[in-house]
């Protein structure tokens, strides 16, 4: 889990990085499109991708732990007794 944790934290302040690059970059060309300001582009394009794989990854690893929750329960479990992985108030009373 912590290295699910430890990628999504670096693809993240990589990605933050690369939006700071974008911005830095267009203001040094006064926000003429230069190469670097493509290369810029170009990155942060990547970083993006790089970003959302790493929150694909923690959300599978959300996914499975709810699994095996309510997998290895020896009463019922539905869907809403489990919210707590999406900061939901579980409602027993329902």
């Amino acid at each position: 889990m912590e290295k699910v944790v430890d990628c999504l934290e670096n693809a993240y302040q990589e990605f933050v990085d690369a939006a700071a690059a974008v911005l830095e970059t267009k203001a040094s060309s006064d926000c003429e499109r230069t190469a670097a300001t493509d290369a810029a582009l170009e990155s942060f394009k990547k970083k993006w991708e790089t970003f959302k794989a790493a929150c694909d990854q923690a959300q599978e690893l959300v996914d499975s732990v709810k699994q095996r929750i309510t997998a290895n329960t020896t009463f019922p479990v539905n869907e809403d007794m489990i919210d707590i992985f999406d900061h939901s108030v579980v409602d027993f009373d329902d």
